[in-house]
Parts: structure tokens; C-alpha cells; sequence
């Protein structure tokens, strides 16, 4: 029976990623609360990666709108797959982001996944 479990719960994963893969992107909007950056290899996100993690006020303050990503090479997860040098590049300035209370719009896949692109604004 726990077999059975487990893999009706696999089954239901699946397809919850199946069909959240070919879900229209969307746009974010709020503040970078925090960024972080992990060279560790992840099955869905890829090897190294960028969380960031949206709120709808400025210095974490306000709702927590969720965590997006820049993905790396061989993720699995709908989205871009950015290098190594291009995510440096985007946690930098999330964090900065982050520091100074700037307003972000995130175009993030459907699922809320991958970052497609990012726009920073002045508040």
C-alpha cells in the first residue's frame, strides 16, 4: 500500500510539472527582498543557480510574493538557462536590489519558475 502511495504521489508530481511547463509566462511585480546564489547542482533548477525571492514591500516588508529563478545549464525546469558569468551578474545586482528597496518586474515562465526577464525600477 505505501508503494502504491508513493507512486500516485510521483504520478501527481509529474504531470503537475507536465502541465505547469506549458503554462503562459507571467509578470511579477514587488521588491527583491533577498537573492541567493548556489553553485550547487539542482535536478529542477540546473548546476548553480540564482533564488530571488519577491515580496510586495520594499526591505522584505509586505507580503511574500515567491522565489524565482535564474536557471542554470541542465536545468529541467521551464526557462532560460543562463551562464555562469550572466548569473554573477544578475545576483549582483539583485542584491543591490535588494539593499536599496528597488522595484522589480519579474516575466517569469507560468509555473513561476524560470526568470525570463527582469526590469528594475525607481521607486
Amino acid at each position: 500500500m505505501k508503494r502504491a502511495a508513493i507512486f500516485v504521489s510521483a504520478v501527481m508530481m509529474s504531470v503537475g510539472f507536465a502541465s505547469t511547463a506549458l503554462a503562459a509566462p507571467i509578470t511579477v511585480n514587488g521588491y527583491v527582498c533577498a537573492a541567493t546564489y548556489t553553485r550547487q547542482s539542482n535536478a529542477f533548477y540546473g548546476q548553480g543557480y540564482v533564488v530571488v525571492q519577491v515580496n510586495t514591500g520594499a526591505n522584505c516588508t509586505g507580503s511574500f510574493v515567491g522565489n524565482y529563478y535564474y536557471l542554470g545549464s541542465g536545468a529541467s525546469s521551464a526557462g532560460y538557462q543562463y551562464s555562469e558569468a550572466e548569473r554573477l551578474g544578475l545576483f549582483e545586482r539583485a542584491t543591490q536590489a535588494a539593499t536599496q528597496g528597488t522595484r522589480v518586474g519579474l516575466y517569469v515562465e507560468g509555473a513561476g519558475v524560470g526568470i525570463l526577464d527582469t526590469t528594475y525600477r525607481g521607486n
